[in-house]
């Protein structure tokens, strides 16, 4: 390992020593772990493209801080004299953008004097996770990532029924305003250094946890074409919390400011709705009704369980039970039977609950299974969920949940879109 890279790893590790991930992760000390892998320098700018052209572009009314006339942005500003460092629990959507548009949500800059924004982008090749550096004139992308299928395995669970990952930022040295983000690693229940930067913060005023966009009407809808992009889907940031005093304290009126949550109509997105879930500390961004589907308890009669599967009360389940015990072999397995469908791919999303990172199959008719990573939801009454793609006949058709080589997680229901 370099010397910098051990020295701000050697740094960082005082600062999340006693670290709990957002409810999320075990309840135990996270230590500081390895390094995310991404692209810096002229690649990370190359990656990002246009991307980072328009965000740079919105900076002006950003940095002014208009809450009341800002039309491309909405949710948390710091104060940055009550606090310092950022830790939040952001939304990750397998989406692409199309129109020339594109979704910054959430962008996060901390409190303090902190020179890096941490910014899930939505673009026209697939969603990313860059740091920005604001930094002594440097004002660029200094790493990104593609938020792909190994980055939803290793840095993302389930919250609130969405893939998310957690991020923190605090200053590791007082001596140049060194600041680093951390990304929690749900492999190995350690802090993942992301980037780490220093100098002179170089556009002045608030700080931020929020919703952007920058977007095109499109004539045919005479909305942004983002709005279609994202219908039907959720974008939030929970967990939100702030360095006072040296302890981590959630985002709330004391430090931070919330305003009344605008009309989609101010972005170009009549069925745009935001919601403040709890003040201020967790909000969201919905873009229509969410998807419906028809919805299939684990435990009901009607199914059937092989082997060792079995029935078992849980405060957390949506009918208080799950059924577990499934895996470790091809006798123990949850086959719900009776699944109606039209001929062709339909989405199934997988309700489970999981102390530990584990996997599952489903196969359709006795056809071929899938493999399905299911990340600990922090708890074996905690419900979360994974969605897959499963080929359905037209008419009557039979899931089957199992796991040849190991234990899968514990199964609350399914849903098929």
């Amino acid at each position: 390992m370099a010397p910098l890279l051990a020295s701000m790893l050697l740094a960082a590790a005082v600062g999340l020593s006693s670290v709990d991930i957002a409810g999320a992760a075990p309840e135990q000390s996270a230590p500081v772990g390895g390094v995310v892998p991404g692209l810096t320098g002229a690649a990370a700018q190359e990656a990002a493209g246009e991307a980072a052209v328009r965000f740079k572009e919105l900076t002006p009314a950003r940095v002014a801080r208009a809450e009341a006339d800002l039309h491309t942005a909405w949710g948390i500003f710091f104060n940055d004299n009550a606090s310092t460092g950022l830790q939040a629990t952001h939304t990750v959507l397998n989406i692409t953008t199309t129109g020339g548009d594109f979704v910054y949500a959430p962008t996060a800059l901390p409190p303090g004097g902190a020179c890096t924004e941490m910014t899930t982008a939505y673009t026209p090749t697939g969603p990313k996770l860059w740091a920005w550096d604001w930094c002594d004139g440097r004002d660029t992308i200094g790493k990104i990532v593609n938020m792909d299928a190994a980055f939803l395995n290793t840095y993302t669970t389930t919250v609130n029924g969405h893939r998310a990952y957690t991020m923190d930022e605090h200053r590791t040295s007082v001596s140049g305003n060194v600041w680093s983000v951390f990304l929690f690693n749900y492999q190995t229940n350690a802090w993942d250094l992301f980037y780490s930067s220093g100098g002179t913060k170089d556009i002045p005023g608030s700080t931020w946890d929020f919703f952007e966009i920058y977007t095109t009407v499109n004539p045919a809808t005479g909305a942004g074409f983002y709005c279609q992009n994202l219908a039907g889907l959720t974008l939030e940031a929970s967990a939100v919390k702030v360095m006072q005093n040296g302890t981590w304290v959630p985002a709330s009126s004391s430090n931070s400011s919330l305003s009344s949550p605008p009309a989609g109509s101010r972005f170009d997105c009549p069925s745009l709705t935001f919601t403040i879930v709890h003040a201020n500390d967790d909000w969201i961004a919905r873009i229509g009704p969410p998807a419906q589907g028809t919805s299939f308890e684990a435990e009901a009669s009607g199914n059937t369980r092989g082997g060792q599967a079995a029935v078992r009360s849980s405060s957390g389940a949506s009918g208080g039970a799950l059924v577990g015990w499934i895996g470790n072999g091809t006798a123990n397995f949850l086959q719900f039977n009776n699944i109606t469908g039209t001929a062709g791919a339909h989405q199934i999303t997988i309700f489970y609950a999981s102390g530990a990172n584990r996997s599952l199959t489903i196969s359709a008719n006795g056809g071929a299974a899938t493999s399905v990573n299911t990340p600990t939801t922090g708890g074996w009454d905690t419900v979360g969920s994974v969605t897959t793609t499963v080929n359905l006949n037209a008419g009557t058709n039979i899931l089957r949940i199992g796991n040849p080589t190991g234990w899968a997680p514990d199964i609350d229901r399914i849903m098929v879109l």
